[in-house]
């Protein structure tokens, strides 16, 4: 299991699978790896972070898996404040272009129209001769160490001495936006999320390489098998799950190839001198179109929009669509438990009524059940504000964004008086 290092002493970030959601990043667990701080799966026991909503959950000793643990050290600086990534981050907007590929992707893909797409200043992150990029941006500042403490960037050691780049795969770059048009972290969403096998039961596996994608457009790798004491290497497809039951019809195992997380924090805190994404995370505020040209920075956004009702959804490009489709402001949030880092900014905009948005197929999930009944205990103890969940019919569109693309509307439905 390999582990980093965190701030809060025998506390170690998971950068294996999460042993309670199974992903990579952002789960926690203790020295003695009887204790998971997990961010994604909900349960009763639970404390809330400069990160967000983290779960307590209990692991059996005596179950905890015997595999070798590697500590990752970490030379990571903390985060610097909103307005130095602000300042940071508009300069790099001056640098980065945004690829003829992801501008056709946002305009067929995602319904943007081309003055909105340009409005909401998404950009590319490039695959090669990243380190020309940071030395435009450092030539926009005033100093070498402008970037040190902005996630995202970090100093590498080269052959003519130490140079700053910036790390993160390649791919579309979404900007975070706070309440007052600072930017101050972005996502991306690379063009080429990792492989990965997704396996249960008395199976062990590896991917050994990617191979051509089939007819049907799936991607396909030759993958090493450990099943009992027989490996082999098999090739697997993609959207192909592999079940096997003993001859009495118990299940002994499965086995699938899965496409690995598509959206990823542009973040270095695994680098020499870069700098975590947390402490705290970024929400993102989505006002319509219209009103960015006349927002400027330092500007609370109700000073151009009544915000007395605010619309929250997952993740950023969605809450710039819903944003769009309701002409409202509109909160996209890391996820469903993350609703914690929503109080002082909705306090700093006067919102009286919150209207939760998330996934139609989502809503009835047992967590997000969880979740929202964590959420009404949270709002009713520190504000006075009104709740309301917003429900809609799958078959008219999975997100928010879906449903008003296609011409509808949402039910609200009350969760809390104010």
């Amino acid at each position: 299991m390999k582990l980093r290092r965190t701030k809060h002493d025998g506390w170690y970030e998971i950068q294996a699978r999460c042993p309670i959601c199974g992903h990579k990043g952002w789960c926690r667990i203790n020295r003695e790896l009887t204790i998971v701080h997990c961010m994604r799966v909900a349960s009763d026991d639970y404390f809330d972070s400069i990160i967000g909503r983290q779960f307590r959950h209990y692991l059996d000793p005596n179950a905890v898996p015997k595999t070798k643990v590697e500590i990752e050290m970490s030379n990571a600086v903390e985060k610097k404040p909103d307005y130095h990534l602000n300042r940071v981050y508009r300069a790099l907007l001056k640098e980065l272009p945004l690829s003829p590929e992801h501008f056709t992707h946002l305009l067929d893909d995602r319904n943007f129209e081309e003055k909105v797409v340009r409005l909401r200043e998404y950009r590319t992150m490039p695959t090669q001769e990243r380190y020309k990029i940071a030395k435009s941006v450092i030539n926009r500042l005033s100093d070498n160490s402008d970037l040190l403490g902005v996630p995202g960037f970090f100093c590498q050691e080269g052959r003519y001495g130490p140079y700053w780049t910036m790390a993160g795969g390649a791919g579309l770059m979404i900007p975070f936006r706070t309440v007052t048009n600072e930017i101050t972290g972005w996502q991306i969403r690379v063009d080429n999320p990792a492989l990965e096998l997704d396996m249960e039961g008395a199976i062990k596996g590896e991917i050994l390489e990617e191979l051509p994608r089939d007819e049907s457009g799936n991607r396909t790798a030759k993958c090493s098998l450990k099943i009992q004491d027989k490996i082999l290497e098999v090739i697997l497809t993609e959207k192909d799950k592999k079940v096997c039951y003993s001859k009495s019809g118990q299940f002994v195992f499965s086995v699938e190839l899965k496409q690995g997380q598509r959206y990823w924090w542009w973040s270095s805190g695994s680098k020499d001198n870069g700098s975590s994404i947390g402490g705290p995370i970024p929400i993102h505020l989505a006002l319509p179109s219209p009103c960015l040209k006349f927002w400027e920075t330092g500007d609370l956004a109700n000073n151009l929009l009544d915000c007395s009702e605010v619309w929250v959804t997952e993740g950023p490009i969605k809450a710039d669509k819903a944003a769009d489709g309701l002409l409202k402001p509109v909160f996209g949030i890391p996820g469903v438990g993350a609703f914690s880092l929503l109080l002082e900014p909705l306090k700093k905009l006067g919102c009286k009524h919150i209207v939760f948005a998330y996934d139609a197929d989502v809503i009835k999930t047992p967590e997000v059940e969880m979740a929202l009944e964590q959420c009404v205990e949270f709002f009713a103890k520190e504000t006075d504000m009104k709740l309301s969940l917003a429900m809609w019919d799958i078959s008219y569109g999975k997100g928010l964004d879906d449903l008003l693309d296609n011409g509808y509307t949402p039910h609200v439905s009350t969760l809390l008086e104010a």
